[in-house]
């Protein structure tokens, strides 16, 4: 088992603090993993218990209602779909390759991600958005709250999705209909392969692709890496951007912002930018990707 012990900037501060990585056996690429087929879920019949407290991400002026872990852990008792995150808590990993990949936790480069959208003034209204490896939805839902006209949340575990995901849109959606904010979101579980098979299976009309995707801490296992390439390829409209959020390297397993960089030279489709580093303690950075713009003689 591979352990990335990254000291937490947060701990002690707030009730959103970053937990350490540990990960069973991530280095998948020499053995065959059947992985779990990408399909679309509806938030009908979500049930939140009554006595769960959603804690508070705060992002600027805007407060974000989100379920903790713990609350989490305990509302996946009214999911079916759970074996392979109760695993996971046995072995005291927060990911296992193809069973669950640590959607039920909060990781700093997501707050990194967040604050840079912010900071920045990054333009959502009228957008169509891809909250990618969404885990609990926090940057799709800040999307929402910047007004989006569409958020679509995606995350490998269903049970990530049923448990959590959707009640923390569903509690913000709440809040901003209130205030007169109507939007499009859905929801997708499963692996990225058969992710991009099934929203293309619906159009092959680039204007059905997202105008922003949003994804943080996706990059640590290379041997998924073509996939999640192949998602940008096929899911981003021409124009789009990307923004990536990563630590610039993953000790014990190889993935990191400049291996991936790397790998986007090597395709020649996307030009891709540093927008944003910090340097102290556990290096992170944000990716601003867009595809090459190509001259015509």
């Amino acid at each position: 088992m591979f352990k990335f012990n990254f000291p937490d900037p947060y701990e002690n501060k707030d009730e959103n603090a970053v937990k350490h990585l540990n990960v069973e056996d991530v280095d998948s690429s020499d053995r065959e993993i059947e992985w779990f087929t990408a399909h679309e879920m509806f938030p009908l019949q979500v049930h939140i218990e009554e006595n769960i407290r959603f804690h508070m991400f705060t992002c600027g002026k805007y407060e974000i209602k989100h379920m903790p872990f713990q609350e989490g852990i305990k509302q996946l008792s009214n999911i079916s779909e759970k074996e392979e995150i109760s695993e996971a808590e046995i072995l005291h990993s927060d990911l296992l390759p193809a069973k669950y990949e640590g959607g039920l936790k909060v990781w700093e480069c997501t707050r990194d991600l967040a604050d840079y959208l912010l900071q920045n003034n990054i333009y959502f209204s009228g957008m169509k958005v891809l909250d990618l490896g969404c885990g609990v939805g926090l940057l799709g839902i800040l999307a929402m709250y910047l007004k989006a006209e569409s958020v679509h949340f995606q995350d490998y575990n269903s049970s990530v999705i049923s448990a959590v995901t959707m009640p923390n849109v569903l509690k913000n959606k709440s809040k901003l209909e209130q205030d007169g904010i109507l939007q499009t979101n859905r929801f997708f579980a499963g692996d990225w392969k058969s992710f991009v098979d099934l929203v293309k299976g619906e159009s092959s009309a680039k204007e059905n692709n997202y105008d922003i995707i949003l994804t943080s801490e996706t990059i640590y296992n290379p041997a998924n890496q073509s996939k999640l390439l192949r998602v940008f390829k096929e899911c981003l409209k021409p124009g789009g951007v990307i923004y990536l959020a990563a630590k610039t390297h993953y000790f014990g397993v190889g993935g990191g912002t400049r291996q991936f960089e790397n790998m986007l030279a090597e395709d020649d489709i996307f030009h891709s930018q540093v927008c944003w580093k910090c340097s102290e303690g556990v290096q992170r950075e944000i990716l601003k990707i867009n595809f090459h713009q190509r001259t015509t003689d």
